[in-house]
């Protein structure tokens, strides 16, 4: 499950157990409108819980499709976990994007929130 809110122009998200297509049918509006309304690029701080598994083929596909389309509307991306392959996985798909992406651990999550303002305007 992807819950989302924003918190003054920076989206807090948080991801849950496999993400599916479904989920996507919530958070791309959401998240649509937030890119409307702040200027610049879009800050997020994405937290993986616990039991975060990764992507079902329908929630995989929609996650490309939404990258792809949006990805010039991303400012920089704190990604916060607590297993290795999810800091492993950030370091993989940094690359591919055009914002900046790094890893926090759920003890850093606070440097993780100023990490991603910082960059508010930065595209």
């Amino acid at each position: 499950m992807l819950t989302a809110i924003e918190d003054n122009g920076l989206l807090l998200i948080r991801a849950d157990g496999t993400l599916s297509d479904s989920d996507y049918d919530r958070f791309v509006p959401f998240f649509e409108r937030v890119a409307a309304r702040v200027p610049g690029t879009v800050p997020m701080l994405i937290e993986l819980a616990p039991d975060f598994s990764g992507w079902d083929m329908g929630g995989l596909w929609r996650d490309l499709k939404f990258d792809a389309k949006h990805k010039d509307s991303f400012g920089r991306i704190a990604m916060v976990g607590d297993s290795s392959w999810e800091e492993w996985g950030t370091k993989l798909f940094d690359p591919l994007f055009r914002a900046e992406m790094r890893f926090f651990t759920p003890v850093e999550r606070v440097a993780a929130e100023s990490w991603a303002r910082d960059g508010r305007n930065a595209s």
